[in-house]
């Protein structure tokens, strides 16, 4: 029989490390399973993270989450949990080759972001800033610059709106889609052809299969997200259209003790909103167990 844990913690990003800590600090037995595919990795530099009036970078955020919860009697397994089974005061965690017990769960696996299966070259450039994947975290930073966008057409007016309260420099790359979709964005050029090369220097030179190319200062990809809430899901926890799931405002799900924190709730995806959510959790589950 596995040990049972007072609470598992799914996921090693800001919301996962945040919740280990708390429930650390309420004396709780935790355990946080880390594959260390977060999505925070990926962050050149974040300037709206409370506390970091000159930004930090992602990695380097990790690292000082991984290091609080290292202050504490925190386990962490590194490994991906691939099956969630059971219940309220008795849920199954299993990777495929152990399995733990835990009285409750805190899902924080966030999401992560698509690219166009053509163009995974795009992921070489998202460290180093010249591919940017949330506006809302560094759109501010490109203000009057020539910004770049590309994305499906669902998505690109909204995107295309956000963005032109920074600048009113705006190309559109449909990478090979009809740009008859797009209408009414009206951007200041509009490039039809697939991308076929991404080069960064000073700037972001973007090469077109027609022989075209497009300079700009970053280029964002607005293709959505895909929600990591498949283990929440097979349970029979409710998620939206998109696949984010619901919370209440303890952000327990609509599963008794499995609860959820981070990218993969419904709400703003953002770092500062992944601690207050993880905080909210960990502290409704201490109620719980008391």
């Amino acid at each position: 029989m596995a040990d049972l844990y007072d609470c598992a913690v799914v996921g090693g990003g800001p919301a996962g490390l945040t919740a280990a800590v708390y429930l650390a600090r309420f004396c709780r037995r935790a355990i946080v399973f880390s594959d260390g595919e977060s999505r925070a990795r990926w962050i050149p530099r974040t300037r709206n993270v409370p506390g970091y009036p000159h930004g930090i970078e992602g990695p380097e955020l990790l690292e000082r989450l991984h290091e609080h919860a290292g202050r504490y009697p925190v386990e962490i397994a590194k490994t991906r949990i691939a099956g969630l089974t059971g219940s309220r005061g008795g849920f199954v965690l299993s990777d495929g080759a152990r399995t733990w017990m835990a009285q409750f769960v805190i899902l924080a696996a966030g999401v992560h972001d698509i690219v166009p299966d053509d163009l995974g070259v795009l992921w070489s450039h998202v460290s180093t800033g010249g591919v940017r994947l949330c506006p809302v975290c560094d759109a501010y930073e490109l203000r009057g610059k020539r910004i770049g966008l590309l994305a499906r057409p669902e998505r690109a007016r909204s995107e295309a709106s956000f963005l032109r309260r920074y600048s009113d420099s705006l190309l559109l790359f449909t990478h090979g889609l009809d740009p008859n979709a797009y209408k009414d964005i009206a951007p200041d050029s509009v490039f039809a052809s697939r991308i076929a090369a991404i080069d960064q220097g000073a700037q972001v030179q973007v090469a077109l299969a027609d022989g075209q190319s497009a300079v700009v200062d970053a280029l964002y990809v607005g293709y959505g997200v895909e929600a990591h809430s498949a283990l929440a899901a097979a349970l029979g926890a409710e998620c939206d259209a998109a696949g984010y799931l619901r919370v209440d405002q303890r952000q327990q799900t609509s599963v008794p003790g499995l609860y959820a924190a981070g990218d993969v709730a419904q709400s703003l995806s953002q770092i500062s909103v992944a601690f207050g959510q993880a905080a909210i959790a960990a502290s409704a589950i201490n109620l719980e167990l008391r």
